[in-house]
């Protein structure tokens, strides 16, 4: 997101540091043999990375209007969008199919994820004693999918199946804590890369809730969820949801969503070599 802040911590910029010069290492090792030398150029790519971004939808759009009895209340212009309890991926971003496919045998380094700020009013009705709708909107997102919010990736591999979209969880990063984050675009640096295969997909996980959703007018932004068909999107759809957390396990994906993106990047290194 063009307008974000960028935060990476001191830690997270020498892990980052530290994987890319071990394969930077392992490269140099490699070219020094004449047979593999045309095949061991270090290449680093970032899936999902787009030539625009949308921005998060949080904190919500406002604007008081008078209602027939002249109490003064505040409308939701654009509200503020969130996901939760679930895993999923783009399918199309700003016209780019299959994002975050990798191209090729690798190592994920790092991911990020581009956050809104949840402000102090949300689209819920509960009018205090001057007849405003106001209510904390971080407070209503930790009541209904819990706090606080986080976010990991996974490694999905696709499962072939007739006419059923199922994918096996191969790797995970650890849980981040967003809270602190919020407003900004961190980079989260992993201490132990995970491996990925080519044509395998960096999904997005969120386990509680995450301000990183925005909406567009494009039908060509896509991404698939781990709900079931038809429990796609009504309120209970979403707080009832579970996200793919566990190694090996299996999960139809059959809820897709148009023009929508989910606001996140993965960092990949070609294993050297390849």
């Amino acid at each position: 997101m063009e307008t974000a802040t960028t935060r990476l911590t001191t830690r997270s910029r020498a892990l980052l540091a530290a994987a890319l010069g071990v394969c930077l290492l392992v490269g140099l090792a490699v070219t020094a043999m004449p047979d593999h030398a045309a095949s061991a150029s270090l290449r680093v790519i970032v899936l999902g990375r787009t030539a625009t971004t949308p921005r998060p939808l949080c904190p919500g759009k406002y604007e008081d209007q008078q209602q027939s009895d002249g109490t003064i209340v505040s409308a939701a212009i654009v509200p503020c969008l969130t996901e939760g309890h679930v895993t999923g991926f783009q399918m199309q971003a700003g016209g780019v199919k299959q994002p975050f496919k990798a191209p090729f045998d690798g190592k994920i380094v790092a991911w990020s994820i581009s956050l809104g700020k949840p402000g102090r009013r949300s689209t819920q009705k509960h009018p205090d004693k001057r007849g405003f709708y106001e209510i904390n909107e971080l407070s209503f997102f930790n009541s209904l999918l819990g706090k606080p919010a986080t976010a990991r990736i996974g490694i999905l591999r696709e499962i072939q199946r007739a006419k059923k979209k199922t994918f096996k969880m191969v790797r995970q990063s650890p849980t981040e804590v967003l809270n602190p984050y919020f407003g900004t675009t961190p980079q989260f640096v992993l201490a132990h890369p995970l491996t990925i295969v080519r044509n395998q997909t960096v999904a997005l996980t969120i386990p509680t809730w995450a301000p990183m959703f925005a909406t567009t007018a494009s039908a060509r932004d896509t991404w698939r969820g781990s709900r079931i068909n038809p429990r796609c999107k009504s309120r209970a759809d979403i707080s009832g949801g579970h996200p793919q957390q566990k190694i090996g396990s299996e999960r139809v994906y059959t809820c897709t969503y148009a023009k929508a993106r989910l606001l996140y990047t993965a960092t990949l290194v070609k294993k050297p070599g390849r």
